[in-house]
């Protein structure tokens, strides 16, 4: 009876870790990085520029990692550190085309293209312009489509999770308290999530606001990175 009872715990189990989804999470271009309060948090920080880009967007990714790890099976194009890992993050960010959007349509891929060029989109980085762009969302899509079914299939992923845009933003539209130094920062994450047949499921912007007193780089990834990255695993269908 034991036996059984064993048998049947360990069958439960296996359908339990064959249900979990395949999560395939893409970090964002360096090029797709904006922080306005980078200067007082690399100099007290005492890292460069260069650094600060490629901790915020390692530590980023592994608190996402960790906030999908215990339901799902979860893939990384910067944690899995294997050559074609690498490869494939080089090539996947070359090939993308961001657009900037409103949330209810960021599918670019949907949009059909016009005869001049569009100055929200560009390969690899987002031309800026008059407008209030601040609750606009950084969507993408790769121009080799078969590249993203490759990728899919690569990773068994049936969810890919792309984030397009970090954003570390200082609110200075009060000068007072610019002075005093007590304004608020706010990062921002776009991020879009596709299928496993590489079509748009869902896109949003993933935000949390935090002290301008608050210069140390470690104490921004730790304390708010993962508030952050929560936001993005509850989005995951």
């Amino acid at each position: 009876m034991r036996r059984i009872i064993c048998l049947y715990l360990a069958c439960i189990l296996s359908s339990a870790l064959f249900a979990q989804k395949n999560i395939l999470i893409v970090p964002f271009d360096a090029k797709m990085y904006n922080n306005q309060e980078s200067e007082k948090i690399c100099r007290y920080s005492e890292i460069s520029y260069d650094k600060s880009i490629e901790k915020i967007r390692t530590d980023l990714d592994m608190h996402i990692y960790s906030a999908l790890k215990d339901s799902m099976n979860v893939s990384s194009l910067l944690r899995t550190y294997t050559t074609d890992a690498s490869t494939d993050l080089d090539v996947v960010h070359n090939n993308a085309v961001y657009a900037l959007c409103d949330k209810d349509d960021a599918d670019i891929n949907k949009h059909k293209k016009s005869s001049g060029q569009n100055p929200h989109i560009m390969a690899g980085e987002i031309v800026s312009t008059t407008t209030d762009n601040s609750n606009k969302l950084i969507s993408v899509k790769l121009q080799d489509q078969q590249l993203f079914s490759d990728l899919i299939q690569s990773y068994q992923a049936q969810y890919v999770v792309y984030l397009t845009q970090f954003e570390l933003l200082g609110d200075f539209s009060n000068p007072y308290s610019v002075a005093e130094n007590t304004y608020q920062r706010t990062i921002k994450v776009h991020y879009v999530i596709f299928n496993s047949l590489g079509k748009f499921v869902c896109g949003d912007i993933a935000s949390m606001q935090f002290s301008a007193k608050v210069n140390d780089i470690d104490q921004i990834c730790d304390q708010y990175l993962p508030v952050v990255a929560k936001k993005i695993a509850k989005r995951i269908p």
